[in-house]
């Protein structure tokens, strides 16, 4: 009976997906008490250039919409997506179906008790949106809109060009349609939404894109992006727009997660643009990424933003794929296909526990002023592993988290005893 009882317990554990942390997850890696929903939306971009040179089209994406519901939470969903094959992404079939554990409830009413701040969640390369409900599902259970869209690259022969170019485009025109479906008294979200308190949560290319959106792509000779291109780097030659402008004022934070460009070698970025952002940043990423960089990459990027408020939450001996749930069932048996979403050396349940945890500590202070999260991003010792806190030899764990270090104790705030290990922290301000 205890066996079944146990069993029981982990299934449904497995089945709430965001609902039950882990016991040795890190304090803001619980989720909140708020219900979770789920829309499925379209955000109309318009017109947009070809990024193989051709002529402009017009361009539709789908998005997720997570949000705090009215109502009490219930486990035991799954929320599902078809990955398209591609040439880049060598499937054993035409498509594949992808589930993933969902606390979210499709279509249910909004609580509309007060006005909530708002998150945009931009993919990677090849990913899709769904993959992000890990996040996205916690951050709406502790007040967060979430707006998460599916770019769709898998629609262009060459994906990595198409995102260079269409990434920062889809977010502002992202942004815009959350101002409209603000304001139209026929939509669901009509006064419901902070617009004053948003943030941009990109991962890889959706970093990228977070990054141009707040204005990383200002260049003296105008060209608005760049692209790869016959292997080296060209510029589409196209002014910013208004609604590009108008994108980069209404940002309060970005959360940039392995961000793609900042490489030599890529060029995305010149110091005139980074030197222009000036909301607040957190960076997260491997010190070991090999697709981003990081000396060579997303350090350079988080020097860069001199005019911001800024962090950098380093993951030791990770590489590049820190976000996401792992390979799904259909590209588990592929070393190809498991290399570009799994870890060499860190759990996957751990990296989306941090990631919870450090992304809504960085999200409460910068956007709610929650000045009670600020000791979670500001550890005495920026390496983790150097964290002390004495205890006689043999004393039981208790598994309460450490508070504000204090004396003797310099262990991270947040954590279990002995468990915050293989990270950094830093921070810097504007200069």
């Amino acid at each position: 009976m205890k066996t079944l009882i146990a069993l029981t317990s982990l299934l449904l554990a497995l089945a709430g997906g965001a609902l039950a942390a882990p016991v040795d997850a890190p304090e803001l890696a619980a989720p909140g008490t708020l219900a979770v929903g789920l829309r499925r939306l379209h955000v109309d971009v318009g017109n947009v250039p070809d990024p193989a040179g051709g002529s402009a089209s017009a361009r539709l994406v789908a998005a997720l919409l997570w949000y705090p519901a009215a109502g009490t939470p219930t486990p035991g969903r799954t929320l599902s997506t078809e990955v398209r094959n591609h040439a880049w992404r060598g499937l054993q079939s035409a498509t594949l179906t992808v589930s993933v554990p969902s606390m979210a409830t499709p279509e249910a009413p909004l609580d509309t008790r007060q006005r909530w701040p708002v998150v945009l969640l931009s993919h990677g390369l090849l990913n899709w949106v769904a993959h992000f409900n890990d996040l996205a599902e916690h951050l709406a259970s502790r007040g967060y809109v979430v707006l998460g869209l599916e770019h769709d690259d898998e629609a262009f022969g060459n994906p990595l060009q198409a995102a260079l170019l269409l990434r920062p485009i889809d977010q502002a025109a992202a942004i815009h349609a959350l101002h409209q479906w603000q304001a139209s008294a026929e939509h669901p979200l009509h006064q419901r939404l902070d617009l004053a308190r948003l943030a941009v949560v990109g991962y890889s290319m959706g970093g990228y894109g977070a990054l141009i959106s707040a204005g990383a792509r200002v260049a003296s000779d105008g060209m608005a992006f760049g692209y790869v291109a016959g292997g080296a780097m060209s510029r589409h030659a196209q002014p910013a727009t208004g609604a590009d402008a108008q994108a980069r004022a209404r940002i309060a934070a970005l959360v940039a997660i392995a961000p793609f460009g900042a490489q030599a070698g890529i060029g995305a970025f010149n110091p005139a643009g980074l030197a222009q952002v000036s909301a607040p940043t957190l960076f997260v990423v491997g010190d070991q990424d090999d697709i981003s960089g990081y000396q060579d990459g997303v350090r350079q990027a988080y020097d860069g933003l001199s005019a911001a408020r800024r962090w950098l939450l380093v993951y030791e001996n990770a590489r590049h794929n820190i976000a996401l749930h792992g390979a799904p069932e259909g590209m588990r048996g592929d070393f190809r296909l498991w290399s570009n979403l799994e870890e060499p050396v860190w759990r996957r349940d751990r990296l989306l526990e941090l990631n919870r945890h450090f992304i809504t500590a960085f999200l409460d202070l910068t956007l709610r002023g929650d000045m009670q999260r600020a000791p979670l991003l500001a550890p005495v010792l920026p390496r983790a592993n150097d964290g002390a806190w004495p205890e006689a030899f043999g004393t039981p764990a208790s598994g309460r988290f450490a508070g504000v270090p204090s004396g003797a104790i310099t262990h991270w705030a947040g954590f279990q005893r002995r468990w915050a290990v293989g990270l950094r922290l830093e921070q810097a301000s504007p200069r």
